[in-house]
């Protein structure tokens, strides 16, 4: 029982530590336990490339190299990568920077433990070794999930660099994983074993860990940085027009947000349908082919919502689209983007801003405050059985 502790005990106090230091937005228990057990599951494509192709018996220093960085630290980081991308990431809780570095964590604490038992069991000396990597190899793994989640924050919300900043996390996980790992392999090898002594290569692999801890510590902190800013501080708004490589963003932030909305109002089928009927990508490069214009908010430089209008008559614009994400509702954002769209189409010569919302939507509620009043009513056929019961608003300028 002592062993199973020591082996399970630091990889839950690390994910503790992190579930804590996310204190302005914290995940679903469910979506943490779940991306640990995953992370648990990691570790067998790790465990068998590791075994079928590392060779015991080749000590020479570039095969040790060779083993270090892509057997074990690209095989194991990328497998941890791939829960990561596949499971966290898609989660709608994942709405801040610093969640990449939450789920990142949680999984990589997920694999490091399973690694641990097997290690402590394995080993005839299972205490010492239990300790040892209590202080070591688990902390290590716990840097390596630091800076690949801090790149997996950025790509979630910086979606035309999403594929670049992936690749980075993965990089550099698996270079400082691998750089840790070849302190310590180096060892093996009879040739540098023979000029340089154990304690130096010792020396060197808690050096490494040392620069990579610090490394994860300010990677926090930037992250946390940006959390406090979206959720306790004072809003920072900007926005900026969208374009076709914005297609991506919008249909994320609206994957984010129709279903929480709508859920009381539509049936599931419906809003599966008109999500795929205005929120497909091709349906969004239409619109943008069509000339509506969209626009997408950022607060403290994450994107938290989105909204588009067209011209149909020279005098009248018409607000088709107004989304933010549930986290950042309740701030004045929807306000900040009505009179922003505002703003600009008095200057094309609006005198006229019309809109649509459902009957049973209560954010009607919220256009009435900003001046809009209702002039009709229309049921819009959408095909496949489905309707849209709206109100008709306007808001008229002097």
């Amino acid at each position: 029982m002592l062993l199973i502790a020591l082996a399970i005990a630091p990889g839950l106090a690390i994910s503790i530590f992190i579930f804590y230091h996310d204190v302005y937005n914290r995940e679903p228990a469910v979506n943490l336990i779940m991306s640990f057990v995953w992370g648990m599951l990691a570790i067998l494509p790790a465990a068998f490339i590791e075994f079928n192709t590392i060779d015991d018996n080749n000590t020479s220093i570039p095969q040790i190299i060779f083993s270090t960085y892509l057997l074990i630290a690209l095989a194991e980081e990328l497998s941890k990568f791939l829960v990561l991308r596949y499971y966290a990431f898609t989660r709608s809780s994942f709405d801040e920077p610093l969640d990449g570095i939450v789920y990142s964590v949680m999984v990589s604490m997920g694999f490091a433990t399973m690694e641990n038992v097997g290690y402590v069991f394995e080993s005839q000396n299972g205490l010492m070794v239990a300790l040892s990597r209590m202080f070591t190899t688990v902390p290590a793994h716990a840097t390596f999930a630091i800076i690949m989640g801090y790149f997996v924050g950025k790509a979630k919300f910086e979606v035309a660099h999403r594929s670049w900043l992936l690749f980075l996390g993965v990089f550099w996980a698996t270079f400082i994983h691998g750089t840790y790992d070849l302190f310590l392999f180096l060892n093996e090898s009879y040739l540098i074993h023979a000029y340089v002594p154990e304690l130096l290569l010792t020396i060197g692999a808690i050096i490494s860990l040392y620069v990579a801890l610090r490394l994860s510590l300010k990677l926090i902190r930037l992250h946390r940085l940006t959390s406090q800013k979206l959720f306790e501080s004072e809003p920072v708004f900007t926005i900026r027009h969208a374009t076709d490589e914005d297609i991506t963003l919008i249909r994320e932030l609206s994957l984010q947000v129709w279903p929480q909305t709508y859920a009381a109002i539509l049936s599931k089928e419906q809003i599966d349908y008109m999500l795929d009927m205005m929120y497909s990508e091709a349906s969004l490069h239409k619109q943008l082919q069509d000339d509506h214009q969209f626009v997408i908010v950022y607060n403290a430089g994450v994107p938290v919502g989105f909204a588009s209008y067209s011209q149909p008559e020279p005098t009248v614009f018409k607000l088709h689209k107004i989304y933010v994400v549930p986290g950042q509702q309740g701030k004045g954002t929807g306000r900040f983007i009505i009179e922003k769209i505002i703003s600009e189409i008095r200057e094309e010569g609006a005198r006229t801003l019309l809109l649509n919302v459902n009957r049973n939507n209560v954010a009607r509620h919220f256009y009435e405050k900003l001046g809009f009043s209702v002039i009709g009513e229309e049921d819009i056929d959408i095909g496949n059985g489905f309707f849209m019961n709206d109100y008709i608003m306007e808001k008229q300028f002097d």
